[in-house]
């Protein structure tokens, strides 16, 4: 006979044991649709990149011991419109995974050449960053 202390161990276990190891906290976005450079990680930058950095996430300051930068590139695309997004992030097998996809414009848009990107401010993690789907082929200058 299951007592109700039994039930609740039970099901505490079972919750627990279901539990994805979640990834770092997400601070703030910003999106762009004129930068080329690829996705990457910044975990570290100069004093002006980090005030640049800070006032297009519009947040005070970026600490770099303790946050990182992420950059989410959806490539060239042929108009404007295209927009980047992110799913939560998660840690699996010691690894960030960045899951993310492209959105389609709908109605009109300018014709107009962009490289839609998604700048995300996000908790310091010590491993490597991996991207998913893979992000393009870096544009070439």
């Amino acid at each position: 006979m299951l007592t109700l202390t039994t039930l609740t161990l039970l099901v505490a276990f079972s919750v627990a044991g279901d539990k994805k190891d979640d990834g770092p906290k997400i601070y703030a976005k910003a999106s762009s649709s004129f930068g080329k450079g690829g996705s990457n990680v910044i975990r570290i930058a100069d004093e002006k990149t980090t005030a640049d950095l800070a006032k297009a996430l519009k947040v005070e300051a970026i600490d770099w011991k303790k946050q990182m930068v992420i950059v989410v590139s959806g490539g060239e695309r042929p108009t404007g419109g295209y927009t980047v997004e992110t799913k939560p992030l998660e840690v699996k097998d010691g690894k960030l995974i960045v899951h993310w996809k492209i959105n389609v414009p709908k109605g009109i848009v300018p014709q107009i050449v962009t490289h839609p990107a998604l700048t995300i401010l996000v908790d310091r993690f010590a491993g490597d960053v991996v991207f998913d789907p893979a992000p393009p082929a870096t544009d070439k200058n």
